[in-house]
């Protein structure tokens, strides 16, 4: 539990002092944290700024304009963000990006967000050494009644610990299925 919380801790770091790494990968099985951070990344690097934003998703990305992109200054503004999805470049041999990505621009954040690594491969150990990688793994039930809990108290409601577990034994440990069945509870 403690290292899930450091490793949100130091997202939540850079995202607050807006000190990004060159590059982070958000990886495992939690969707909802992924996007999430995603998210909050995106925002906190290119607010609603959609010129300086790139996405590739899916297998088969075009190494070389993401690296045309990544060399391409942004348009008034500080950084280039650029999203890649679910490519499988962390399953397989990415050696292009391998030897790419110390020699990126400082002005360019690449942020990965995919559901398997190997964590033997050069380009996660690059990552490592050059940016952040964050695993995003299911929460256990007393961490995801803190989190629902906290979402409750936002709202002004209470919950009892006896009704959570049983909230909880019903919804499951998947966090976005979890927060669709509170804001239904919210709701009503």
């Amino acid at each position: 539990m403690r290292r899930w919380r450091d490793k949100m801790q130091t997202l939540n770091q850079d995202i607050r002092e807006r000190s990004f790494r060159p590059v982070y990968l958000l990886y495992g099985e939690e969707s909802f944290l992924k996007n999430s951070y995603k998210n909050r990344l995106k925002e906190a690097i290119a607010g609603g700024d959609a010129m300086n934003i790139s996405s590739f998703e899916g297998k088969g990305a075009d190494l070389d304009e993401v690296i045309r992109l990544a060399d391409t200054m942004p348009f008034f503004a500080e950084k280039r963000l650029i999203i890649i999805e679910d490519s499988g470049l962390f399953r397989s041999a990415a050696d292009v990006l391998v030897n790419y990505l110390p020699s990126m621009p400082d002005t360019t954040v690449l942020l990965f967000v995919e559901s398997e690594v190997d964590k033997r491969g050069r380009l996660f150990k690059k990552v490592k050494e050059l940016g952040y990688a964050a695993e995003m793994t299911r929460q256990d039930a007393s961490q995801l009644a803190r989190w629902a809990g906290g979402i409750l108290a936002k709202e002004g409601k209470k919950i009892t610990a006896r009704t959570m577990d049983v909230f909880l034994s019903m919804t499951g440990d998947d966090m976005e299925h979890i927060r669709t069945e509170l804001e239904k509870l919210i709701s009503y």
